[in-house]
């Protein structure tokens, strides 16, 4: 095969669409990373988010932790799996849910967690909230 016939062939094709063929390739492999990042970033804040809500309400939901996880007996080491969890987030999570989550372990509260959670939302969808802390805050009892 010549050069020539090479040239010939390539005009035949078409150098558009050998482009978009490249273009299309590139593309598709990043999105197809960006969609795994994703679905492993929203899978881990949901379980982060699940081991932070039995730690704010250990008196109530802490048997509950036996279940899901059985190598954890008391709160003490529930705080020390959510200081891991924090350290690990430095993965896949942003600058703002990192300091959320820092700022929750510091207060520990209901405050601090419900502030680490719109962080979250933001970081996972993009979303644009102006909810309060008080729009948060539920009751403690039914007849409340």
């Amino acid at each position: 095969m010549t050069t020539q016939d090479i040239l010939t062939a390539v005009g035949l094709i078409g150098i558009g669409g050998l482009l978009k063929s490249l273009v299309d390739f590139l593309i598709a492999g990043k999105k197809l990373k960006s969609e795994s990042q994703h679905n492993f970033k929203e899978t881990g804040y949901k379980a982060i988010i699940l081991l932070c809500y039995t730690f704010i309400n250990f008196e109530r939901e802490g048997s509950k932790l036996a279940i899901q996880r059985p190598d954890i007996h008391s709160k003490n080491q529930l705080f020390d799996e959510l200081k891991a969890e924090w350290a690990n987030m430095i993965l896949f999570a942003s600058d703002r849910v990192i300091k959320t989550m820092k700022r929750f372990l510091k207060m520990k509260n209901q405050k601090s967690f419900n502030q680490w959670i719109v962080s979250m939302g933001k970081d996972l969808y993009g979303l644009k909230t102006n909810i309060q802390e008080k729009d948060l805050l539920l009751k403690k009892k039914l007849d409340e």
